[in-house]
């Protein structure tokens, strides 16, 4: 099961570069000819902030595709958006936390996982002990382990 942790966000702009075309898989060409514009990244993963929150990802049951969201990952969870068939969502179900994609089964509701060794949850047979907490919206992978877990601040919500 995968499981989130909810991290405190501080509200500043985060300044990156956008390369006005987008970056080859294959032959390198020099980035400097293609600068682009600043982008504001904590508006791109933030554009609600007083409804979003961020939250690391614990486990494997979302790392198949198409989500692709692995074991320590950041989440942008955005609690304006109605949650609907094919979202991914942060749920708590009996108090534990989880994040997997909503999907409608005939006339019921699923939690289902995007790694096929995970069971999927018929939301039917939880009654009051379900709630979803918002909707994800992005995913920020890290690829050199351990340098993004230094720069964030976690607190336990309770």
């Amino acid at each position: 099961m995968a499981t989130v942790e909810i991290l405190q966000i501080i509200q500043e702009p985060i300044w990156i570069i956008e390369c006005e075309t987008p970056i080859p898989a294959g032959f390198p060409s020099p980035a400097d000819d293609y600068r682009g514009p600043r982008v504001d990244l904590s508006a791109l993963l933030l554009p609600h902030p007083d409804c979003t929150y961020m939250a690391r990802v614990k486990g494997s049951s979302m790392d198949g595709a198409p989500s692709h969201i692995v074991d320590g990952a950041l989440i942008t969870v955005d609690c304006s958006i109605k949650p609907e068939p094919g979202h991914i969502v942060v749920a708590a179900i009996h108090g534990e936390f989880t994040v997997k994609r909503l999907e409608k089964r005939g006339s019921t509701f699923w939690l289902v996982p995007d790694n096929p060794a995970y069971q999927s949850t018929d939301i039917s047979l939880l009654g009051d002990g379900f709630e979803v907490w918002g909707v994800v919206t992005h995913a920020v992978t890290e690829f050199i382990n351990g340098k993004l877990k230094e720069h964030v601040r976690t607190r336990r919500l309770q």
